[in-house]
């Protein structure tokens, strides 16, 4: 698929634009050449444990210029989901700030573990103080009928010393208790990219995906009838290109040649 109609940019943080607090080297200028040739850009990223403001920060101390309209993460997908399908939705997480946070901002009521009988909604995002009681708590809300929402189903993410579990890997535990399967609403999902053009106001044509991954970045793409650009940094080593049913458009080193790819210089 041609980048010619391309005016928006759809780019992933996690393994494209930094490993854990390490940034990949050359993308804050990368992205600085982007800006200056009028692309709007959207950070779009599976992992729901910061904010948008905590991400602003720290793209800000890589040098990475954003605002918090330009970042969309899984967290607030799934707060803004949940509030457009209930307000002042109960609900109880299994997640960081990066979910509670937003969510209290939309009028939901986040419960503590003790208050899972009153859970309307269970959603699991990246947990790093995850404990049994909140697996056990959020089995018995969705056995007593609380909707299951999960912010994405990555089962692993990468971090500075290697791959570490994410949030599908907890989401795979509380389905296995429960027998209930998780409704996702990160990438790859309709919801995602509902909100994503919703903030670019661009059409699929007129916007790239570029990720690290074939099953969430380059997906995303194919499922909005947009370009698909993966970098070959972060969790791409997992994947085989070749064998792919779903191919990337364009695959370069890493978002240091995206300029180079677009034709900006």
């Amino acid at each position: 698929m041609s980048l010619d109609n391309v005016r928006g940019l759809v780019i992933d943080l996690d393994g494209c634009i930094y490993l854990g607090k390490k940034p990949i080297e050359g993308a804050a200028e990368a992205i600085g050449k982007i800006r200056r040739a009028g692309y709007s850009i959207l950070f779009l990223t599976n992992n729901s444990t910061l904010t948008r403001g905590m991400y602003v920060r720290k793209l800000r101390g890589m040098g990475v210029e954003a605002s918090e309209d330009e970042i969309l993460t899984s967290g607030v997908i799934a707060a803004r989901y949940i509030a457009s399908q209930k307000p002042r939705a109960k609900v109880l997480p299994v997640a960081e700030a990066g979910f509670t946070e937003e969510a209290r901002k939309l009028g939901i009521e986040i419960l503590d573990e003790s208050r899972y009988h009153e859970a309307e909604y269970v959603t699991v995002g990246l947990d790093r103080t995850l404990t049994y009681r909140k697996l056990a708590a959020a089995v018995k809300a969705i056995n007593m009928g609380a909707c299951f929402i999960c912010t994405n189903l990555d089962h692993i993410y990468p971090g500075e010393e290697g791959f570490e579990p994410g949030a599908g890997a907890i989401a795979a535990a509380i389905e296995k208790a429960s027998g209930v399967k998780p409704y996702s609403v990160g990438k790859p999902s309709e919801e995602a990219n509902r909100q994503v053009f919703e903030a670019l106001k661009l059409s699929g044509r007129q916007v790239a995906f570029v990720g690290d991954r074939i099953d969430t970045d380059i997906k995303s793409a194919k499922m909005a009838g947009a370009v698909g650009v993966m970098v070959m940094t972060g969790a791409a080593s997992l994947f085989n290109i070749d064998e792919a049913e779903c191919k990337p458009d364009y695959v370069i080193e890493s978002i240091v040649k995206l300029p180079e790819l677009l034709g900006v210089k």
